[in-house]
């Protein structure tokens, strides 16, 4: 599954069971929706869901895409150009691991999504990231997301509402 992060990659990772933008991190209360979710449609209502996008655009924005894989890794497949992710170092292929320090696992949802969502734009966060068998350490200073961004998330995540009401 992509997950779109040009928002907010980790939250949105592990709240939606390991995504960006397709969804939005309010859009998974808990395992049962995740998994919902994860096949295709959201379980949140729309209030929630447009609550939830509209203070993710005050959140700090990374700018990079992932997929979830098999393992429960996720591994960037894109860098938006200009973005924090792009200046900090970020490559596809980057497998991220941890962020402040914290493991990015199931394990450890509730510390990754509490030190998340403290985050605002103009914070400097570090990434671990696994790159060709090796640690590498990160450290982007978060950015506002672009108005185009924010736009393209919101009118994504509304399709699967649309596709879910049609079900």
């Amino acid at each position: 599954m992509r997950h779109t992060s040009l928002l907010v990659a980790p939250l949105a990772m592990f709240a939606l069971a390991s995504s960006a933008f397709a969804g939005g991190a309010g859009c998974a209360k808990d395992a049962k929706a995740a998994a919902l979710h994860a096949k295709g449609g959201c379980t949140a209502s729309k209030e929630e869901c447009a609550k939830y996008m509209a203070e993710a655009k005050n959140r700090g924005w990374l700018g990079i895409e992932y997929d979830a894989a098999e393992n429960g890794s996720s591994v960037v497949t894109n860098v938006v150009k200009n973005s924090p992710a792009e200046k900090a170092g970020f490559r596809t292929g980057d497998v991220l691991y941890a962020l402040n320090g914290i493991e990015m696992n199931d394990a450890n949802h509730d510390r990754v999504k509490s030190a998340w969502m403290a985050l605002k734009p103009g914070s400097q966060v570090t990434y671990t990231v696994k790159r060709e068998g090796l640690s590498k350490d990160l450290t982007p200073t978060l950015g506002t997301m672009p108005e185009d961004v924010y736009q393209a998330m919101v009118t994504e995540h509304m399709k699967e509402h649309v596709a879910v009401a049609a079900k």
